[in-house]
């Protein structure tokens, strides 16, 4: 759908951690700046390449939550904008007058709390009224250069607002201003339009009204792979361009805000997906580990195991530490986005921010639940490892217990089936040689060297006799050692239920 407009601004908002963090990866500290430079390029092509960094003062840190980076003005001042154009920038500090009729970047670089922001907008010339086709709404993003971190693999990026202020031409604002279902196409058709199609596309949020003026919301948080957070506003005259253009500062603080919450979601839900599908896999080891093929523990798993699972309970209770940190940023900056909204009311009185305040007043509420939840899994999660912990320890104990005990029944049946096949080979040659001696006609016994029949006989006697014994005592002492620990375990069953009816008895006692 083709429609006419007079003018046609992007102003994006985008947030990034200035200080460096372990659990995020590493810091890339020019990355927001670079990006910046990557816009400026690709959409107003200058005539000399523009570097962002040569006006900024990032050396010296304020003391203050806010602070104006440009270089040419002092860090508390007020905002500070650099201009550019095809043709040259500035930074409007000697009053250099802006060309209508060539297309603009204004340029907010500040400081915010442990974050740096931008605000960039990208100003359509003035005067210039014509036909918008996809063509020309793609040429305002090539290779969707307004969407900074595409991948999402960045985690230092807290996030971005992209604000898009469309003036439709006046035939058509009196056409379609009663009739949102118009302008809700326009809306569609302009995001399609805007992104190309290897980026999937924000989802339609939801509508309402802001400074006056019909906008659409377009991102939904859960949707995390498509989300991208975008508002169509349609300006109907000049007044709701010059209230736009006077809330702005405002809108970048409060911006940042809700980056932060996201922000702060986002890396809860990403460790919680972590440590799940860690707690599955340690949970599927603890099961493959406690039975062998014969019925006995695999040791040498377990032991293992005992290494790793500590290992893990530590990881659980940093991780737990992080998103409990979290969970700070999503309050505080709750609260700060509620104050921010309050202070915009009492500056602008009769302005209407429901719009705005929707953020807090229903989207946040979830967050918290789903916070706590976090929370209450690595709780329970780190308790059940410790209890795993604790149990297969006491299971390796009775393993090695039962295994010393075998290896000590096997040893003494061992020697007691020894003992037998000795005793019957002595008792066999015994009885050999008495008889060799009431043989009446030898007078004198034949001394040989060494009688094989005799030496066999005895030999084979005296092993089948004694493995007889070994394995009837080993019989008898692992039915000795069960019938003893079954007596045991009665006792101990008899003592907790004497214990029990005991306190019972005193509990019935008290009432």
């Amino acid at each position: 759908m083709d429609f006419k407009f007079h003018t046609h601004n992007i102003h994006l908002f985008a947030y990034y951690l200035s200080e460096e963090n372990d659990s995020n990866g590493d810091y890339r500290k020019d990355w927001l700046w670079k990006k910046c430079d990557e816009i400026v390029a690709k959409i107003l092509k200058p005539e000399t390449k523009f570097h962002i960094k040569q006006h900024l003062d990032l050396e010296n840190e304020s003391e203050e939550p806010w602070a104006n980076l440009n270089k040419y003005f002092a860090k508390t001042d007020d905002y500070h904008p650099i201009y550019v154009q095809p043709h040259g920038y500035f930074t409007n500090k000697k009053d250099e007058k802006i060309d209508p009729s060539s297309k603009t970047a204004v340029i907010y670089p500040v400081e915010l709390y442990d974050s740096y922001g931008l605000g960039l907008q990208i100003i359509s010339p003035k005067y210039n009224t014509k036909i918008v086709n996809t063509r020309d709404i793609v040429l305002v993003n090539p290779n969707n250069c307004l969407i900074l971190d595409v991948k999402k693999q960045n985690n230092y990026f807290l996030s971005q607002t992209l604000l898009v202020t469309i003036k439709l031409e006046r035939g058509q604002q009196l056409k379609h201003t009663r009739n949102k279902g118009k302008l809700k196409q326009i809306a569609d058709n302009y995001i399609n339009s805007l992104f190309s199609n290897n980026l999937r596309k924000p989802q339609f949020n939801r509508s309402g009204e802001l400074f006056g003026s019909p906008v659409f919301e377009y991102g939904i948080i859960r949707a995390y792979q498509s989300y991208n957070h975008i508002i169509i506003q349609f300006i109907e005259d000049d007044k709701s361009e010059e209230q736009f253009d006077k809330y702005y500062q405002q809108l970048l603080d409060l911006f940042f805000f809700r980056a932060k919450i996201i922000h702060a979601y986002k890396q809860i839900r990403k460790i919680e997906k972590e440590a799940k599908k860690k707690s599955r896999e340690i949970q599927s080891e603890i099961k493959d580990t406690q039975i062998s093929h014969d019925g006995s523990l695999d040791l040498d798993k377990i032991q293992e195991l005992l290494i790793e699972l500590p290992q893990f309970s530590v990881e659980h209770a940093k991780n737990l530490r992080i998103i409990k940190e979290y969970q700070n940023i999503i309050v505080d900056n709750t609260r700060n986005y509620t104050d921010k909204i309050y202070e915009m009311m009492s500056n602008f009185s009769g302005e209407d921010f429901s719009f705005l305040e929707v953020f807090t007043n229903r989207t946040c509420h979830p967050f918290q639940d789903r916070v706590n939840a976090a929370v209450q899994f690595f709780q329970l999660d780190t308790n059940l490892i410790n209890n795993a912990i604790d149990s297969i320890r006491g299971q390796v104990a009775i393993e090695q217990a039962r295994r010393e005990r075998h290896l000590q029944t096997t040893i003494t049946s061992l020697g007691i089936g020894i003992a037998v096949a000795g005793n019957l080979a002595s008792s066999y040659e015994a009885g050999v040689t008495e008889k060799h001696k009431q043989i009446p006609f030898i007078e004198k016994p034949i001394k040989i060297p060494f009688d094989i029949p005799h030496f066999a006989t005895s030999f084979t006697v005296s092993i089948f006799f004694g493995f007889i014994a070994w394995q009837a005592f080993s019989r008898f002492f692992s039915w000795w050692y069960k019938e003893e620990q079954l007596t045991k375990s009665r006792k101990v069953k008899f003592n907790l239920f004497g214990f029990l009816q005991s306190q019972q008895n005193q509990s019935e006692k008290n009432n």
